[in-house]
């Protein structure tokens, strides 16, 4: 209470000072009140003890009712102060909580202003970093630049004296005959040909190339190319030797095969049919015991009765079993295409032999279609498909040598 005393303000400290006077007066005007009417009740007791006594206004009710008055004012002036003093107090500590949050909020923000001081400073060192690895790659690219341009500048010099080379050759080609070139074309003819024989296993293309090579050998009309020409129909001799049969042809025919195969019949279970018994009686004696069972199942046949129930015949395969079997037998003639296409005998000789097989054990061959896809895959098998490639062509390297030879030729006299 000091310390709330202490924090009132002046105007409430006069307020206080009054009451406290006010509080004293009362108190000095009761105690006057009190003896007054006590000295005049003793002073009418002496003078007239026997008389009547004279009718008698009493005081004390307006003493009592001003004096709770006076205490009402007092505990409200009281209330009054002490509600002053708490509501300072409470906003003495409004106010240091607003001073402490303030204060709190000001620490933050210099945080706050620290950390992006302290990002923005990393920023700027990560940017410096990144600035000076830049500038790094610039100076190594530009050396780079400058290495690739003094490369460029070689090559270039090395390209001009190459062109001026070549353009040398070809004034020196240009003084040459018409027909070194017909020898040139015809040397490029013949290797033409080998790729289109041993690459792509061409024969008609191959031969069709080597009588253009020859054709332009004849044209030249230069009797030192007889060998090279004698060479080349020896080339074209063995090439008609090799086995006319096409590999796309057989490869068609098996393919035209296998989209037969889903309308062959297969070979399903054959019921075995009924054995009849004879019932004829014999008129010899000695079969009596033949005779004695006839008679003893004609008699029993009277007291029984046999019943006989027809159902559908069940296929001898179950669906997926005839699916297997016609997909093997697809997948077998696929194999016999590949091989064939890759000039592949043994393997193309082994699919079909196979798919024989296949045909026998899954197959009905009493059926026409069965036979007909029989005898188609016996043609294919007793067709002769191996080819035989020479290992190179023996006017090559004659026609080669031929024209190295002309070309040092020309090229010594030129020097000369």
């Amino acid at each position: 209470m000091a310390d709330n005393q202490d924090k009132l303000t002046q105007s409430d400290q006069q307020k206080l000072a009054a009451l406290e006077e006010q509080l004293s007066k009362n108190a000095a005007d009761k105690s006057t009140t009190t003896k007054a009417s006590t000295a005049a009740e003793s002073k009418a007791s002496s003078t007239a003890p026997f008389s009547k006594r004279e009718e008698y206004v009493p005081q004390r009710p307006v003493v009592k009712a001003k004096t709770g008055f006076l205490w009402f004012v007092t505990l409200l002036n009281f209330l009054l102060v002490i509600t002053v003093v708490l509501a300072g107090y409470w906003g003495w500590l409004q106010w240091q909580n607003q001073k402490q949050q303030q204060l709190t909020q000001q620490q933050e923000f210099i945080n706050t202003q620290q950390s992006s001081f302290a990002s923005q400073q990393a920023k700027l060192t990560r940017a410096a970093d990144s600035n000076q690895l830049i500038k790094d790659e610039w100076q190594g690219q530009n050396q780079t630049l400058q290495n690739s341009m003094a490369a460029l500048v070689a090559d270039i010099e090395q390209n001009r004296q190459q062109v001026a080379l070549n353009q040398a050759k070809l004034e020196d080609i240009a003084q040459r005959r018409p027909t070194d070139w017909l020898l040139a074309e015809a040397d490029y003819l013949l290797k033409m040909a080998g790729r289109k024989l041993w690459l792509e296993h061409d024969v008609k293309t191959a031969m069709m190339m080597l009588q253009a090579t020859d054709t332009r050998l004849q044209e030249l009309d230069d009797p030192s190319l007889l060998p090279v020409r004698e060479k080349l129909a020896m080339d074209m001799q063995n090439l008609q030797q090799i086995n006319p049969v096409s590999s796309s042809t057989v490869a068609l025919n098996i393919n035209a095969l296998m989209q037969q195969v889903d309308a062959l019949p297969l070979a399903f279970f054959k019921r075995p049919e009924d054995e009849q018994t004879a019932t004829s009686l014999s008129n010899n004696v000695d079969d009596w015991q033949s005779n004695l069972l006839a008679n003893i199942e004609s008699v029993l046949k009277d007291f029984f009765s046999v019943k006989k129930i027809t159902t559908e015949v069940k296929p001898f395969m179950s669906e997926q079993q005839q699916w297997l079997a016609k997909e093997q037998l697809k997948f077998t003639l696929l194999s016999a295409q590949i091989a064939i296409l890759k000039e592949n005998t043994e393997l193309y000789q082994a699919a079909l032999h196979n798919a024989q097989n296949m045909v026998a054990e899954n197959f009905d061959g009493q059926k026409v279609a069965v036979v007909q896809f029989n005898d188609s895959l016996n043609t294919l098998l007793n067709t002769d498909v191996e080819r035989v490639y020479p290992e190179q062509f023996s006017a090559s390297a004659p026609l080669q040598d031929l024209m190295n030879r002309r070309l040092d030729d020309r090229t010594t006299n030129g020097n000369h």
